[in-house]
C-alpha cells in the first residue's frame, strides 16, 4: 500500500473516529439560535416506536440535528451550493442582496377551494370584507420567474362576494419594501398597504409624520434561517411608534 493511500485511510477513520466521540461526548444544545427552530430530542425506546417505524425516522432527525460542527457543515454545504449555481433550485434564493422564497406555482385546487370558503365566509358575515394579497419581494424585484401578479388576477377573478384591492402597482419596482433576510414586508411596506387601503375605502389615516421610528440593528429573519448562508449579515428593523390607543 503506497503512503497517500494509507493516510487517506487514517485521516478518514480518524473523521469518523473524531465525529463519533464528538457526538457522544460534546454536550447537546436544545435550540439553533441560527435556524430558529428547537432541535430534536433523542427518542424513547420502546416496542411502539419500532415496530411502527418511528424510532427509525426519528433517531435519524436527532443524529442528524446533533452531528458536531453541524452549523458549519449545512452552511459550508450551502455555499456550495450558491457558487455552483444550485441554490437557485432550492427553497431560498439569493438574487439581487436578498434571499427570496422560490417563486410559487399557481394551485388551481387550492386556490378554487379557499376562495370558496372566503366567498362563504363573506356572504355569512353580513359586513363588508375586502381581499389584498400581497405579491412576493422577487415579484417586486422584476424577476421573470416570478407570477404574483398573473396569480393574483387570477385569484381576484374568483371573488364574489368580496372585495378585491390590487396593491402591485404599490409594490412593483420596490424591492425595498422587504426585508433582505425574511419573505415578509418591512414596516414601511406595512405602511404602504395601509395607506394605500384607507385611501381606497375612503378612510382617514394617519400620515408618516405621525410615526416616530425606532432602528434595531441585527435583524436576521426566516429566509436566513433557513438558507444556512450565516455569513450574510443583519439588517436594520424599524419600529414605527405612534398608534395611539391600540393595544397588540
Amino acid at each position: 500500500m503506497k503512503k497517500h493511500e494509507l493516510l487517506t485511510i487514517v485521516l478518514f477513520c480518524g473523521f469518523l473516529l473524531s465525529m463519533t466521540l464528538g457526538f457522544f461526548l460534546l454536550p447537546k444544545s436544545e435550540f439553533s439560535v441560527n435556524e430558529k427552530r428547537f432541535l430534536a430530542e433523542a427518542p424513547d425506546i420502546n416496542w411502539d416506536n419500532i415496530s411502527s417505524g418511528d424510532w427509525g425516522n426519528d433517531i435519524e432527525s436527532y443524529l442528524a440535528d446533533h452531528i458536531p460542527g453541524r452549523d458549519f457543515f449545512v452552511g459550508l454545504n450551502a455555499y456550495f451550493e450558491l457558487l455552483t449555481g444550485r441554490q437557485v433550485g432550492k427553497d431560498i434564493r439569493a438574487e439581487g442582496g436578498k434571499l427570496l422564497e422560490a417563486p410559487l406555482k399557481a394551485n388551481e385546487a387550492a386556490i378554487a377551494r379557499n376562495m370558496k370558503a372566503i366567498n362563504s365566509f363573506a356572504e355569512n358575515v353580513q359586513h363588508p370584507v375586502d381581499l389584498m394579497i400581497i405579491p412576493s419581494a422577487g415579484w417586486a424585484m422584476g424577476l421573470e420567474d416570478y407570477q404574483d401578479e398573473q396569480i393574483i388576477h387570477s385569484i381576484y377573478g374568483q371573488a364574489k362576494t368580496v372585495g378585491p384591492l390590487n396593491v402591485c402597482d404599490q409594490f412593483a419596482g420596490k424591492p425595498e419594501l422587504y426585508y433582505d433576510t425574511d419573505h415578509h414586508w418591512t414596516s414601511e411596506g406595512a405602511y404602504t398597504a395601509y395607506r394605500f387601503y384607507m385611501k381606497r375605502t375612503g378612510r382617514w389615516f394617519r400620515t408618516e409624520d405621525h410615526f416616530s421610528v425606532e432602528t434595531v440593528s441585527g435583524f436576521q429573519g426566516s429566509t436566513y434561517s433557513r438558507s444556512a448562508l450565516w455569513l450574510t449579515e443583519g439588517e436594520n428593523l424599524e419600529l414605527w411608534h405612534g398608534s395611539d390607543g391600540l393595544t397588540v
